[in-house]
């Protein structure tokens, strides 16, 4: 019979075969991790877009049941961005009114960026001739820019909407980053029959990320999700 022989020896693992399965690891979390970090963001403008076209939409909404239709030249209530401001403040949470003033005291972000990463002609405090300013209570900012009697503005820019009677931009994360259209910052205006996103009527300025990014509203509120 042979005998049998007692080992008390253990295989493991090498020190190589241990730094291997790190660097494995490691390049495999550099790809996957800021993709998740990027989705996760992404996911939280669209939330947020979607909360801020609610708040304006049901303040727009408000205003017209009780004031009628809004355009200025056959007595409507949208003449002027000051008009425009009092009345939807009654429907909105605002923790501070920074009124038409030509500074940075509530919007201190300055110009915004394109979705290309360039720098938008406006800046918040030169939005329109002379914009009305505001910071919600939840911290998105409002600014209310100019208006059009007869709400037939034609296309503003690259907004994507016609016939329009006033414009605005929500910042839906307040002062946080990107500050970036298509992002974080959106147009809206009110039109004859109420709120519209940027892109309602063209969205050609939300095609891809090298665009200037001004339609994108209508596009994200639409697919549920921001796919570009």
């Amino acid at each position: 019979m042979t005998p049998k022989i007692n080992s008390n020896f253990k295989y493991g693992f090498t020190l190589a075969e241990v730094l291997i399965t790190l660097i494995i690891i490691g390049v495999i979390a550099a790809f996957t991790i800021p993709t998740l970090i990027n989705n996760t963001k992404k996911q939280e403008y669209v939330a947020g877009l979607k909360k801020a076209y609610s708040l304006l939409s049901n303040a727009t909404n408000a205003v017209m049941y009780e004031e009628g239709n809004p355009r200025c030249d056959i007595g409507g209530w949208a003449c002027g961005n000051t008009r425009v401001a009092t009345l939807l403040k009654k429907h909105l949470s605002v923790s501070r009114d920074c009124g038409r003033a030509w500074n940075y005291e509530c919007f201190e972000q300055g110009r915004f960026k394109t979705l290309a990463g360039g720098l938008a002609n406006n800046n918040w405090s030169m939005f329109g001739s002379s914009p009305y300013k505001m910071v919600l209570n939840n911290g998105m900012q409002l600014v209310i820019g100019d208006s059009r009697s007869d709400c037939t503005y034609g296309i503003w820019g690259q907004t994507g909407i016609e016939n329009m009677c006033i414009m605005m931009i929500m910042d839906i994360n307040g002062s946080k980053g990107p500050n970036t259209l298509g992002r974080d910052i959106f147009y809206f205006a009110i039109k004859e029959y109420g709120l519209v996103p940027a892109g309602h009527d063209v969205e050609s300025s939300c095609s891809s990320s090298s665009s200037y990014g001004g339609s994108c509203a209508n596009r994200v509120l639409r697919e549920n999700a921001m796919n570009y």
